[in-house]
């Protein structure tokens, strides 16, 4: 089941109710991820199927070769389970290396950004509103954690039905000590005797106010104040199926960024996807460090905020950050993990609209 958290500050200002415009700001954001459930259901049902006939089959064949299928079974539940415990582990020792890695990376990235704003701080406050406008304080935020959730197990005559283990978290906590927000996603998918299973996803989003500009305001570059250090690991496990492998350039697991921005016009909303970045691809097996430095990053942009004159009022900026997590085949182990717990986190300042005035 999805948890959700909703928190933030009052949605209305100077009698503005701005509630609407954000759910169809996060509604946009969120739309690339969701799939049909109608699909889902029917993908559910083939997969049932599919392993009823397979059942069937291996029941014939047991019965006109006179196999012992439970000799079998249980010679293959022993050499699983010791294959478990190898591979828990390995990657246990593996994130534990990658989580001190990440920590020490942390540690700087937040200090070389801390020096630069000590050194240009005065100069960048003087220009904004001049050659950019900038986004500090949400006004609201939310975080949803689906865990994932298993579609088929063909366990048949090898194993018994475990199901899979599946923990997801999408925590939002303010800065203590400078302005700006933390995220901590987590996900971790242990698949055991599922076969295939829909992805683990964490959505969490951040949503700013600023006032039009007195002078329309021509963007042509976009930066957002985002610095990430967390692991992911993956192992596949036994795929579904005869005969088959999993592929290494299949990409199971993804950290995105989505940014929208939403501008009232002569009374009217007026909605714009502003950028969408992937931070992190996930492929094959591994155990790494997830690193995003965005901070001294721009964005192509070309887009014109109205000021008073020109019917321009409020406008909004959403920035909405998406993990996914899929194990692929059974006894499979897939992890992101940004969580507060392990002193890792996304941190995002902000979002500063980069050009000048028209």
């Amino acid at each position: 089941m999805a948890k959700k958290t909703r928190l933030g500050k009052p949605t209305q200002n100077g009698g503005t109710d701005y509630r609407a415009t954000i759910e169809e700001l996060r509604r946009l954001a969120r739309e690339p991820f969701e799939t049909s459930e109608e699909l889902q259901q029917l993908h559910s049902r083939i997969a049932t199927e599919r392993e009823l006939s397979q059942g069937r089959i291996l029941e014939r064949i047991a019965q006109q070769t006179h196999v012992d299928l439970k000799l079998i079974s249980e010679e293959v539940r022993r050499r699983n389970a010791e294959k478990r415990r190898y591979v828990t582990e390995a990657l246990t020792r593996l994130e534990s290396q990658a989580v001190e890695r990440a920590n020490a990376q942390k540690s700087r990235f937040h200090r070389i950004r801390a020096q630069y704003l000590n050194t240009f701080g005065d100069y960048l406050g003087a220009q904004d509103g001049k050659t950019q406008l900038k986004f500090r304080d949400p006004i609201f935020w939310s975080g949803d954690a689906r865990p994932g959730a298993c579609t088929y197990s063909g366990t048949g005559f090898w194993s018994p039905w475990i199901g899979p283990n599946s923990e997801a978290s999408a925590e939002i906590a303010q800065s203590v000590d400078s302005p700006g927000m933390w995220l901590y996603p987590r996900l971790y998918i242990d698949s055991n005797s599922c076969d295939d299973m829909r992805p683990g996803m964490t959505f969490q989003d951040l949503t700013y106010r600023m006032d039009p500009p007195t002078t329309s305001f021509g963007v042509n570059s976009v930066r957002v104040d985002l610095i990430g250090n967390g692991i992911a690991s993956s192992h596949f496990g036994d795929p579904p199926g005869w005969f088959t492998k999993p592929s290494p350039l299949y990409e199971h697991s993804f950290v995105t960024l989505d940014v929208y921005i939403a501008q009232q016009v002569s009374g009217e909303w007026h909605l714009w996807p502003l950028l969408s970045d992937k931070l992190f691809a996930g492929k094959g097996e591994y155990v790494s460090q997830v690193r995003c430095v965005l901070s001294g990053q721009t964005y192509s942009s070309n887009l014109l905020i109205r000021n008073p004159e020109a019917g321009g009022g409020d406008f909004l900026c959403l920035v909405q950050v998406a993990c996914s997590v899929l194990p692929i085949g059974s006894d499979a182990l897939v992890r992101i993990d940004f969580g507060a717990s392990g002193g890792l986190g996304i941190y995002v300042g902000g979002v500063a609209l980069i050009g000048g005035s028209v």
